[in-house]
Order: structure tokens, then sequence, then C-alpha cells
């Protein structure tokens, strides 16, 4: 199965959805069938209730989850992402980042832009979704975007060259607001949407 048959024979169903149509114990068995042993802060946002159920309930954040469909006739998880409104607070960027960013003030201290919370793969996939999962979120922003404006895009990468590199080398294009420091665990990074 070439990638292409894989992405398209996923399906992708936002988390409101399930929601309304399952009682939430049911949805909450489907969401621990998410694993990622290499980053369990991914993996606990999806099985923790207080965390992807209640900011979904609150109307904070938006996820969407990518199944695949077992042998045994049986949904799991394989990847998902979450995307939210943010406010970018600008206190440490330069005044020329911050006019880029704001498109208007240099001395803006606060600037409404959207945020990937969350972008996972499971452990136990072995097809390259990282790619399709980031273009697809993208293009969910900028559906939303078209609607009521903004100017960029936030995520907070792990500090790990391997994945931020991911996220600057096009087509992505992502660029790092952050200094790099090893020390620190993530990374802020901002996508124009200009």
């Amino acid at each position: 199965m070439t990638d292409e048959e894989y992405y398209q024979s996923l399906e992708l169903t936002q988390l409101t959805t399930l929601l309304k149509d399952y009682e939430e114990v049911k949805v909450l068995k489907l969401l621990e069938t998410f694993t990622c042993s290499i980053n369990e802060d991914l993996q606990n946002f999806l099985h923790n209730k207080n965390k992807a159920i209640r900011l979904e309930k609150s109307h904070v954040t938006r996820t969407y989850l990518y199944t695949a469909i077992t042998e045994n006739n049986n949904p799991v998880i394989v990847g998902y992402f979450t995307i939210s409104l943010k406010v970018l607070e600008t206190n440490g960027l330069s005044k020329s980042i911050i006019k880029k960013l704001d498109g208007i003030d240099k001395a803006r201290k606060h600037i409404p832009c959207y945020l990937i919370a969350q972008l996972g793969k499971s452990t136990n996939c072995s097809s390259k979704i990282g790619q399709f999962m980031l273009d697809e979120s993208i293009e969910t922003i900028k559906e939303t975007n078209s609607i009521i404006g903004g100017r960029f895009i936030i995520l907070d990468s792990v500090n790990q060259e391997k994945v931020i590199s991911f996220y600057e080398k096009e087509p992505n294009s992502f660029i790092l607001l952050d200094e790099k420091d090893k020390s620190k665990e993530n990374l802020k990074m901002y996508y124009p949407l200009i």
C-alpha cells in the first residue's frame, strides 16, 4: 500500500462529533487506543479525560483523530492533531518580529493567532503520516482563516534537531521564534498565513 492509499484509508473524525454520537466512556476507550512511547505527553493528552475531552467540551480546542481499522475490525487512533486559538505574548521578541507578526504595531504586547497544540503519531503506526497530518492541520486552520482572518500559526516544537528541522524545511517553512537553547524542552515556532 502506498502512502497515499494509506492516507485515503484513514478516517478523520472530530472529537466533538464522537462526543455527540457516543457515550463519553466509549469515546475515552477509543482515545486510549492511541499509544506514543516516545512522547508520553501526546499519549496522556488523549488518555486523560481532563485534557482532550474536557478542552473539547469547553470549546477551548478542537481535536481531529485519524483512525484505522485493525484486522479484528476495531478502530484504533494512529494519529491526531489539536488546534486552538492563542494569544502570543511578545515579551522578549524584537520589534521587527512583533511588527511582522502583528502587521501594524511593533509595540504590541499580545497578538492573536492560531495554535497547533498537539500533533502526534502512534508508535504503532509504521507509515509516515507526520507531514500528512501537519498539512491537514494547516489546511483546517486556513479554512477558518478565510472566514475570520489571522496572520500566523504557532506551535511549540520538541527541542530536538530532527523535529525542528522537519518543521523548518519545505514545504512546512515554520520559523523559530525562540533562540535555540538546549536547556529548553520546547521551542516556539510560527508559520505565516499571509
